[in-house]
């Protein structure tokens, strides 16, 4: 059973609606989490829901997402703190490892996920998410751990262009950067290591192979430059393979007759320079674009994808996409110097038990055939999400 999902952008107008309401839906189940840690040991019972959709409806999408960014970042860079305490300052990660870092997460923030067979009712069913301890709702239940290819980079991606051959871990976020958490696989615990694999470590092979190539060859296959791939292979050896919360690769589609427990959301997580030191606990690394590529112009699909945009600021850059003069076309941002480190996370839509499976709908088209194992969650949703 595939344990993840590529969630493939629409031009249409439903589908930017759709997105809208995500966001919207996100401000509410945060809201919920900030209310409940500012009335911790107080009287009051923090605020009504009538009075959370009130205060939703009259700020703009930019603002709910704005705040839902900066909500979601607090709760990675707290995940992230659970982990840090007695840690070792080597990067290289160690079995052993595991069972104390589970320790230090339930100290500190009350659990932890870990990997078991799922129970989903079906012959293809394989591992799941799990939780240990108690999550709350509106809380980061896991990170999607991998690399995440921005705008053109996705050229470098191992596969390009038939990218999800033979990958069921991939996902999109909604700016339309691509995360590949394949070759993380279990972390620490992976059989093989993989980390972080093609395009950023090469065989002697592959190295030979890419010089030797035909000039059609190295332009179907373009590879990272020598420095940018030792730049990038050393923010992946730093990272913190033991990460208990870096699992959200392995969460499945309910079965029939299982409502969802956790909603998928983009956020671009910031350190200050207080906060670098746990860099090595946010489970990701920005492949961007190469400052010398030519294909600056931005895509229809990236631009309709694009959740920080209006509808109305969509429709007109893509209108400038299609007829605009090239100097009015919307450009893609080369993101090199900027230092948010582009993630997504599980978010809990109810309180999730201990032993609790996780469940994550993944709201594949409507387009296609889905598999014999997938039922629809809200039939109504998805053909506004795809129509």
């Amino acid at each position: 059973m595939s344990r993840a999902f590529i969630r493939r952008a629409s031009t249409s107008a439903a589908r930017a609606l759709q997105r809208e309401l995500d966001v919207h839906k996100l401000y509410l189940l945060t809201s919920l989490r900030v209310d409940a840690r500012a009335s911790r040991g107080a009287s009051n019972a923090g605020r009504g829901s009538d009075e959370l959709i009130a205060e939703a409806h009259g700020m703009t999408h930019e603002a709910r997402q704005g705040a839902v960014n900066a909500r979601l970042c607090d709760e990675v860079v707290g995940l992230a703190r659970a982990l840090v305490s007695g840690t070792a300052t080597t990067s290289a990660a160690r079995d052993d490892d595991i069972d104390a870092m589970r320790a230090r997460a339930i100290r500190g923030v009350g659990f932890h996920c870990y990997v078991d067979k799922s129970g989903v009712p079906h012959k293809e069913s394989g591992d799941g998410l799990f939780v240990r301890g108690r999550v709350k709702a509106g809380g980061v239940v896991a990170t999607y751990p991998g690399l995440v290819y921005v705008g053109t980079a996705m050229k470098y991606m191992k596969n390009y262009p038939r990218v999800g051959a033979d990958n069921d871990y991939l996902i999109v976020r909604s700016d339309g950067s691509v995360i590949d958490a394949k070759p993380w696989g279990r972390g620490c615990l992976s059989a093989t290591n993989e980390w972080p694999g093609e395009p950023i470590y090469l065989t002697d092979g592959e190295k030979q192979a890419a010089m030797n190539g035909s000039f059609l060859q190295r332009l179907l296959k373009p590879r990272l430059d020598e420095e940018r791939r030792v730049e990038l292979l050393n923010q992946c050896e730093s990272l913190e393979r033991s990460n208990v919360f870096a699992y959200a690769h392995f969460a499945n589609h309910p079965p029939d007759g299982t409502k969802p427990n956790v909603v998928v959301a983009s956020v671009d997580v910031a350190l200050d320079d207080a906060d670098a030191y746990l860099r090595r606990f946010v489970p990701n690394v920005n492949v961007t674009p190469d400052e010398k590529d030519e294909a600056t112009h931005e895509g229809l699909l990236s631009i309709m994808s694009d959740s920080k945009r209006t509808m109305s600021k969509r429709f007109s850059d893509a209108s400038l996409a299609i007829f605009g003069e090239d100097q009015d076309k919307p450009r893609i941002i080369n993101e090199t110097d900027n230092n948010a480190i582009r993630a997504l996370v599980l978010v809990a839509t109810r309180d999730i038990e201990d032993g609790e499976e996780v469940w994550l709908n993944y709201r594949l088209s409507t387009h296609v055939e889905p598999p014999a194992w997938y039922s629809r969650v809200d039939a109504e949703e998805d053909a506004r999400r795809w129509g």
